[in-house]
């Protein structure tokens, strides 16, 4: 009878270890076709996000091209005090527009936030994504120091030297044509250091692209 009893309990012990055995395996399972999936809904929406930034910087980089060609014009004409070119009142009112670069980043920024960026199991892939992001912040600063000068100076300088009663007349309203002179050589500098972060950030996109392809 004890023989007996032994044995049903050894039986019915290795079937409840099979039953969470087969339990636990096709919880596994279950989860690495729900890791596989979210893994592939990151990939194809980073790829989105990426694809939506490179043609911003695309974009901004031509749109950096022609201020550049208009500081370029201003400061020939300003160094010409012979004349009085009416253009200049309306090529500083094309330069006080400034382009802010705003990358899609929601699901970068949930990969981290949620811990889900464990999900990507390719170390290349991962560390490129991480790269990428990095060269963006850069990218920024150099548009936020574009953004400073305008709003700091050439902005305060259209507020505080310029006499728009001026222009009525048909007349330039530049109170201090040396001091909007000097702005705009600055501007020139900084619009060609965003101009080639522009192309960093354009650069960077095609590269992460080129990774996430087979993904």
């Amino acid at each position: 009878m004890e023989r007996n009893n032994l044995k049903y309990t050894l039986r019915e012990i290795v079937i409840v270890i099979i039953g969470i055995t087969i339990a636990f395996s096709i919880n596994k399972c279950s989860d690495n076709i729900k890791n596989k999936r979210l893994r592939k809904e990151y990939m194809l929406n980073l790829k989105s996000d990426i694809t939506l930034d490179k043609e911003q910087l695309e974009k901004h980089s031509l749109e950096i091209e022609k201020k550049i060609n208009i500081c370029n014009q201003m400061i020939a004409l300003l160094g010409n005090s012979s004349e009085e070119n009416l253009e200049l009142f309306g090529m500083t009112f094309e330069l006080l527009q400034y382009e802010s670069f705003n990358p899609e980043n929601i699901t970068y920024r949930t990969l981290i936030n949620s811990g889900d960026l464990k999900l990507l199991d390719d170390f290349e892939l991962k560390t490129a994504i991480q790269r990428h992001y990095a060269n963006y912040e850069a990218v920024q600063d150099i548009y936020l120091k574009h953004r400073s000068l305008i709003r700091d100076y050439l902005g305060n300088y259209m507020i505080n030297y310029a006499d728009y009663d001026e222009f009525a007349k048909g007349k330039l309203p530049f109170l201090d044509k040396s001091r909007l002179k000097n702005i705009i050589r600055a501007l020139t500098t900084t619009l060609n250091e965003k101009k080639e972060a522009a192309q960093v950030g354009f650069d960077s996109c095609n590269e992460l692209l080129s990774v996430l392809e087979p993904s």
